[in-house]
């Protein structure tokens, strides 16, 4: 802890030092001490930005959501109001988990991202919130198939369509979309809608003519003549 009397300033630049130093469970204690006894200092806010970054360092991502989001909304006029939401964007997405787990983290990433370009257009972090949300919405995307493939293998093919449908709709730019048309062609001739099969077979032949998946319908519609 900081030595007792210090100054408020010398708490902070105490804390500073030791984030500085890498010592960041002793930063944690100083900035949360200073911000308990002065909550209104001019060093405040970024006590509050860097008790947020001592929690990444140390693993605690989730604690330093909260703290990274209680600066934003609450000061949302600070010099650092923009980077403590992009904060939170980051502390989500390094614990957004695997493909086979839920991505709630992942949605939340979109989530408190696409906040930060609604109330921060200006901020010089839009760019890197935009790449955030675009891995993020690939990932929901690689998720959705997922999904979709586990119903499609087990027969339930309707429940298939769905999802791939959804994916299609929702995430109409991610990677995955010649593998989420050839799964819905496969989907539709199992069930016996070859209207719908055709259609979405045309939809891949001339979005995505040179892909993997577009050759492979190709060869099929070879082979079954």
């Amino acid at each position: 802890m900081p030595p007792e009397g210090s100054t408020p300033r010398g708490r902070f630049d105490w804390s500073v030092d030791r984030f500085e130093r890498g010592k960041y469970h002793d930063a944690i204690r100083g900035f949360k001490d200073h911000l308990l006894r002065e909550p209104l200092h001019p060093t405040a806010d970024s006590s509050r930005l860097l008790l947020a970054e001592s929690y990444l360092e140390t693993g605690d991502e989730l604690l330093a959501a909260n703290e990274f989001r209680q600066l934003a909304t609450s000061r949302p006029n600070s010099p650092l109001a923009d980077d403590a939401q992009f904060g939170v964007c980051r502390s989500f997405w390094i614990v957004s988990p695997d493909l086979p787990r839920d991505q709630e983290f992942t949605q939340k990433t979109i989530e408190e991202c696409t906040r930060l370009l609604e109330f921060f257009p200006r901020s010089p972090l839009v760019g890197d919130a935009r790449d955030l949300v675009a891995q993020a919405r690939q990932k929901m995307a690689a998720k959705e198939l997922r999904v979709g493939r586990y119903y499609y293998e087990r027969g339930f093919y309707e429940s298939a369509i769905i999802y791939f449908e959804n994916i299609l709709q929702t995430y109409p730019e991610a990677d995955v979309a010649p593998a989420t048309l050839l799964a819905l062609y496969d989907s539709y001739s199992r069930v016996g809608f070859r209207a719908e099969a055709d259609l979405v077979r045309q939809r891949l032949l001339e979005f995505y003519p040179d892909s993997p998946e577009a050759l492979e319908i190709s060869q099929r519609v070879e082979d079954e003549s």
